[in-house]
């Protein structure tokens, strides 16, 4: 049996995802980081959100989370101990959520931050993309409506 985990942050843009990302693949550095931002980089050339190239990132995202736990060289030896990896994206949709279910993690946890718009929007002081307050007010009551579900979908909450 192959054992991996996936980890998904949950939070609106300006919540501390990718500081806790960056700080948790130093103390877990065999960890896999898979972050949207990135895969905006790689696919568009900047990582400025445009919603209508969210659903070809997140399935890239998806792609790559998918790919690595059905890659052999991740478990090998007398340990059947895969990959952990970590998806840094928003996340706040249920949607989502279940389309990572489905690849077939043997555990998925939720990295949560529960952060209101006008902290988020506060923080962004200090990052070099601001995202529109508008946003961070969608992504919120996304989050809001959906929250509730965390528990039912995942292994355990961090």
């Amino acid at each position: 049996m192959k054992f991996s985990v996936l980890i998904l942050t949950i939070g609106i843009p300006g919540s501390g995802k990718t500081t806790w990302v960056k700080e948790y693949s130093k103390s877990h550095p065999l960890s896999i980081i898979i972050s949207t931002d990135q895969i905006r980089m790689d696919l568009f050339g900047t990582m400025q959100c445009d919603p209508n190239q969210s659903e070809q990132v997140h399935d890239e995202a998806r792609n790559r989370v998918k790919k690595i736990l059905d890659d052999p060289s991740f478990y090998t030896g007398n340990y059947p101990i895969g990959p952990t990896i970590v998806v840094d994206s928003t996340n706040c949709d249920i949607q989502e959520w279940l389309k990572y279910k489905n690849l077939g993690s043997s555990v998925m946890l939720a990295k949560v931050f529960d952060v209101a718009p006008d902290e988020a929007e506060n923080r962004q002081r200090n990052r070099e993309r601001y995202v529109p307050r508008f946003v961070l007010e969608d992504k919120w009551k996304l989050y809001q409506k959906n929250k509730e579900y965390i528990p039912l979908i995942f292994n355990m909450i961090l």
